[in-house]
């Protein structure tokens, strides 16, 4: 049997010793419990690491809107859109520091709207929100899991034990995770140097 939403969230009931469900939509205090949180939960371990299976790219036509200064296109997100990872061979997180209060990505996110100066169509690559279960990677379930421990211990237990528990095996699965390459490798943020001074 493959991965879904329920076997996720049985396993972290199992981590804190809670019993299972069977349906999100039970009305029992574990299944109100994950109802409440399991899609908010979702998503912020989505966007917390360049999880592979969820990497998209997409080529963005321009919106009718034209940005007032700074940036001649806007262009509309895709409707799965959670995180950015590259725009146009920029990386959010790989420029070098700011001088002179030059700005080097030549892109905003305003309004929810993607601003830039390139010429469309814009490639796009971004974390998308995975829904299907089917489709998860075995890690980012494991993680998925220990997340939802973590957000339920104190309604479930009230045991401080129990949540630190649960952190540190979050800890453990992202370590796994990476070493699984599950996680891509974060870019490599350039040093300042003198020779890279020297260029700015």
């Amino acid at each position: 049997m493959g991965t879904t939403i329920v076997s996720v969230c049985n396993r972290a009931l199992g981590k804190l010793g809670s019993a299972r469900i069977i349906s999100l939509t039970e009305d029992t205090r574990q299944g109100r419990a994950l109802n409440s949180c399991f899609e908010h939960v979702r998503d912020v371990v989505l966007r917390s690491y360049r999880w592979a299976f969820a990497i998209r790219r997409t080529l963005l036509a321009a919106s009718a809107y034209t940005p007032p200064y700074q940036f001649a296109y806007s262009y509309a997100l895709p409707p799965d859109f959670l995180q950015v990872d590259l725009v146009d061979q920029q990386f959010p997180s790989a420029a070098p520091a700011t001088y002179v209060d030059e700005e080097l990505v030549d892109y905003a996110f305003e309004g929810g709207m993607l601003l830039s100066n390139v010429a469309p169509p814009l490639a796009l690559r971004y974390v998308a929100q995975i829904t299907d279960a089917s489709l998860w990677d075995i890690h980012f379930a494991e993680v998925l899991a220990c997340k939802l421990a973590v957000e339920l211990c104190e309604e479930m237990t009230q045991s401080d034990n129990k949540r630190q528990m649960a952190s540190a095996e979050m800890r453990q699965a992202v370590s796994a995770a990476v070493k699984a390459n599950s996680i891509m490798r974060a870019p490599v943020r350039l040093q300042d140097n003198e020779w890279l001074l020297s260029r700015l």
